[in-house]
């Protein structure tokens, strides 16, 4: 793959088309980023909004224990105003933006390059202002099948991320050749999973669906790298159904939604094999012993987590909690198509031009500051 250098800037010049999903999708995005001018940094920051901030949640347990670099996975405006001027000269900045014109994770990346960090763009559009901004892009592709909720563009940039953070791990020799290819194997593997999960996950969420009104409380805990995803289900049911539901941390619901649940409340808890499946069957048992329906997200073969809910919404096993973004999130994608679908509800509410218009002037055509 060729780069040209102007300055401190690095562009891409050959054409770059690798598949999204399937087997060569994070064995291309690997060899993308191995290309990538990259130097070891002290500290990683993975900013973005909306479900690209959600994908740094996801993978950013990945990235420390892969690469062995502390990593924060921070909301744009609050790495832009706030955290970018404690950052460390020698970080690294890796701003995500499907679009690539987000306004606010464009201003992650000219404010870090202004203070001599480095940055990375990973988005859709290779000649974006993200892109542009940034002193290296990694972009990827996918089959785009029109307006909606960002579905494919969130496995992209997990797989994405997933890849960088490969190549770090590569970097710090904190993974072997071989256990990098083992994981790239991994996540190949990954797309059985997600075919499985679409399959197996899909009437049992129309089913669900059903039972939900827009009156009904949603509340969708996750923890560790399923945070992310927790989050990101919240923004399916809001996008696509502009219903206000809740996304939390798994264990902070015991501590704030738990008072609110009750008979009528639905509590969708991602549950994968892992470090948290055991605070997770808690929260289920907790969620029925009040009265709420308890619906989980968990591997079909688990019938501990499974007898716990009232609700089982299968997502197949990754063989690794690290991965499993790649498929948890999949229920609760078609759990709110669903839920939309029966509510015949416009997706945002973009019928009214207005409101998109208004959308769209906050997101892309804010102003960055010149200080």
């Amino acid at each position: 793959m060729n780069w040209s250098s102007s300055g401190s800037r690095w562009r891409r010049r050959s054409t770059y088309s690798p598949p999204t999903c399937g087997g060569g999708a994070a064995r291309a995005l690997f060899a993308a980023a191995d290309d990538l001018p990259l130097t070891t940094p002290s500290r990683i920051y993975l900013v973005g909004c909306g479900d690209s901030h959600y994908a740094g949640l996801a993978v950013r347990h990945a990235f420390e224990r892969w690469s062995g670099i502390p990593t924060e996975a921070l909301e744009s405006l609050e790495f832009s105003r706030y955290a970018v001027d404690a950052a460390p000269s020698d970080a690294l900045v890796v701003a995500v933006s499907n679009s690539g014109r987000v306004a606010r994770t464009v201003e992650c990346a000219v404010f870090a390059e202004r203070r001599g960090i480095a940055t990375v763009a990973v988005t859709y559009d290779a000649a974006s202002r993200l892109a542009e901004a940034a002193r290296m892009c990694l972009p990827y592709v996918y089959e785009d099948v029109g307006f909606g909720p960002g579905t494919l563009s969130y496995l992209a940039s997990l797989v994405s991320l997933y890849a960088l953070a490969l190549r770090l791990a590569q970097l710090t020799s904190v993974l072997t050749a071989d256990q990098i290819s083992t994981t790239l194997d991994r996540m190949a593997a990954c797309g059985e999973a997600v075919g499985a999960t679409i399959r197996d996950a899909s009437l049992a969420a129309a089913a669900l669906a059903r039972e939900m009104s827009l009156q009904s409380q949603l509340v969708i805990i996750g923890g560790g790298p399923n945070y992310g995803t927790a989050l990101f289900g919240m923004a399916k049911f809001i996008e696509s159904a502009r219903h206000p539901t809740i996304g939390q941390e798994l264990e902070e619901w015991a501590h704030e939604q738990y008072f609110c649940t009750g008979p009528g409340t639905f509590t969708l808890v991602v549950a994968p094999g892992g470090r948290s499946l055991d605070r997770a069957r808690e929260q289920l048992q907790a969620v029925r012993d009040v009265g709420g329906s308890a619906v989980v997200i968990c591997a079909p073969d688990d019938k501990v987590t499974a007898a716990l809910a009232d609700t089982v919404l299968p997502a197949h096993d990754t063989g690794d909690e690290l991965l499993s973004p790649l498929v948890t999130a999949l229920p609760l994608e078609i759990l709110a198509l669903e839920f939309a679908r029966g509510l015949g509800l416009t997706m945002l509410g973009f019928d009214d031009e207005n409101r998109r218009l208004v959308n769209f002037r906050q997101i892309f055509d804010s102003s960055i500051p010149d200080a």
